[in-house]
């Protein structure tokens, strides 16, 4: 089976990389992103004895690859145990629409809702009364408040992702090529400590997702403490995009996670002719300025979290052309394990064998998954893995995985 054979190479790949990988995209559920399906397997069925219990994930709106993907792996680790998972979410990129269809998914007597959210605090209301009919409120890559969540999940730490985006930015613009498990800290400190930028100080754009969006607001955040460091250390090489603000050094556009409101996002930038190079840590945000950029031949440049899949044709496919391309590389994670791992946590949550807090664990995949304190926020977190460069030297293999 496709699926089972792109699982097994991205099972390989965590084991001799750093942790990430992917399924084929073929095989992610689409349409309006409303699925219910169960296990049907002996060895499933006879873990199970009980009534299955339903296990819903809800992305931040329907359309967008990456919560299909991240529902991929969410549906096997649930059934796998003999449940049931569900597919459900709102059609409108916000928390109040979010929330609307919680409430509904509870009036239903679902189990647990892993949501990532719009809105970390739009759900504090309704945990309530997700609470009083005994349901279990958990996040996966995007935290709801965590004092009313059983469980969060993350691909990898906030700081790891927002300086690494920087790195990204500034070695691109160097024009120097990415090479597998390279430093990429160390290089770019060597970038600015030669001066590079010094006559043509570096200009970053953001093309984010929503205003109110927890996990890119935070990798922001990231992005500008560190660059804060960067200037202060290697002074002149960093330009303030943002002079309006003494607290941000990026211009920063939101596209809502909207292709269209990307696309007009994207548009803004090439028209203001102002970015040397766009940071988006949004796949939406990725595709849409792959193709703008592209298509109006702009030489700003792009880097972020985005989908080989979705940005195979904005990439180089050998060092001759990679500078030529308009996004040289990016990052991204293992998005199918992301939702796995957060699936196997709303079912041992439902189960009672882990309650979330800090040292309580559950097992999945021959792995054991241990909440942490959350370094980049309150509460407690599980940790998926590190972040994973997609360049001209894998490209030929990830494209056709995730």
């Amino acid at each position: 089976m496709k699926k089972l054979l792109a699982i097994t190479l991205m099972v390989a790949m965590v084991v001799a990389m750093v942790g990430c990988g992917g399924g084929k995209t073929a095989d992610a559920p689409t349409g309006n992103n409303t699925e219910t399906t169960t296990a049907d397997t002996s060895e499933a069925a006879s873990s199970n004895t009980d009534e299955p219990e339903t296990h819903v994930f809800m992305f931040k709106s329907t359309g967008n690859l990456f919560g299909d993907l991240m529902y991929q792996g969410f549906k096997e680790a649930v059934e796998s145990t003999g449940n049931i998972a569900e597919y459900q979410s709102p059609a409108e990129t916000t928390g109040a629409a979010q929330v609307a269809l919680v409430e509904e998914l509870i009036a239903k007597g679902v189990s647990s809702i892993t949501i990532s959210a719009n809105d970390a605090n739009a759900f504090n209301a309704i945990s309530r009364l997700a609470e009083s009919n005994g349901v279990k409120l958990l996040s996966a890559d995007s935290a709801i408040d965590p004092s009313i969540r059983a469980s969060h999940t993350i691909p990898t730490t906030i700081d790891g992702v927002g300086t690494h985006l920087v790195y990204a930015a500034l070695m691109i613009l160097a024009e120097v090529s990415y090479e597998e498990n390279m430093d990429m800290k160390a290089k770019a400190e060597e970038i600015l400590a030669a001066n590079t930028f010094a006559n043509d100080p570096v200009v970053i754009g953001v093309l984010s997702a929503t205003t109110t969006s927890p996990v890119q607001n935070l990798w922001i955040a990231s992005m500008e403490k560190e660059l804060v460091r960067l200037d202060a250390a290697y002074p002149g090489n960093i330009a303030d995009a943002n002079t309006n603000s003494a607290d941000s050094m990026l211009d920063i556009k939101y596209g809502n996670d909207d292709p269209q409101d990307s696309v007009t996002q994207a548009n803004a930038f090439i028209s203001e002719n102002k970015v040397d190079v766009i940071v988006s840590p949004t796949t939406v945000g990725m595709f849409a300025a792959g193709q703008q950029l592209q298509d109006s031949s702009s030489k700003i440049k792009l880097t972020g979290l985005g989908l080989p899949s979705e940005m195979v044709n904005f990439m180089p496919t050998s060092h001759v052309d990679e500078f030529d391309a308009v996004c040289p590389y990016m990052m991204l994670w293992n998005v199918i394990d992301l939702g796995a791992v957060s699936g196997a946590a709303a079912v041992a949550a439902v189960d009672g064998t882990y309650d979330g807090t800090v040292g309580s664990s559950f097992g999945y995949n021959g792995k054991i998954y241990t909440a942490i304190e959350d370094p980049d926020s309150e509460g407690s977190v599980i940790v998926v893995g590190n972040p994973y460069v997609f360049f001209q030297g894998n490209m030929k293999e990830w494209g056709g995985i995730l």
